[in-house]
């Protein structure tokens, strides 16, 4: 092949990338129906390679990949999120800090939806009515809630080094961790370079 075929494929592969991604956005595809509802998530132009960067659970590393079910069943697949900026956070109602962080991870989602962050909530309740009744009750429904029977959900917490709950990750568009730690310490600040 020739230096133009190769470039034309070149740009031919980013224009079906860019198609494909829109498309999935614009039908709610892509692991989960919410993950594109409110704007187009597309990487940033940048020489970094994720495939480059070390996975696992601490700032700096590629965040480890997982699928849980959200509360209807469906699956849902942390890597089909890439292009958006992801708080995932863990939580339970048992938990009473939780249910006072929960709020503040609302509020943040609302302020930057418009730059295309997404909440992934992860719920370590034993039952998933109890996470989808608080979601409901508080008015919650803008966060990708996630729920699957203990042992799974404490084994993607444990992926992420979570010793203790509440417990939130910021992930770049990239899928490399930028904060993990409790959301009380989570602020614009913290978020603005990343969104």
């Amino acid at each position: 092949m020739t230096r133009v075929h190769v470039a034309w494929l070149a740009r031919f592969g980013l224009a079906a990338a860019v198609a494909t991604v829109g498309w999935m956005a614009w039908h709610g595809t892509g692991g989960g129906a919410m993950w594109a509802a409110d704007a187009l998530c597309l990487p940033p132009a940048t020489s970094l390679d994720p495939m480059d960067v070390e996975v696992g659970p601490h700032v700096g590393q590629r965040a480890p990949d997982f699928t849980l079910p959200d509360l209807s069943g469906t699956p849902v697949r942390l890597s089909s999120l890439r292009g958006c900026p992801v708080l995932l956070d863990f939580w339970a109602t048992w938990c009473k800090p939780c249910l006072t962080t929960v709020p503040k991870i609302e509020a943040l989602r609302q302020k930057h939806v418009a730059q295309g962050l997404k909440v992934v909530a992860v719920n370590l309740d034993h039952r998933r009515e109890d996470g989808a009744r608080f979601l409901a009750a508080n008015g919650y429904t803008g966060f990708i809630a996630l729920w699957a029977p203990f042992t799974e959900a404490r084994a993607v917490a444990s992926l992420y080094g979570v010793q203790a709950i509440p417990h939130t990750v910021l992930i770049d568009r990239h899928g490399i961790i930028r904060f993990s730690g409790s959301p009380a310490l989570l602020t614009d600040e913290v978020i603005a370079p990343w969104l």
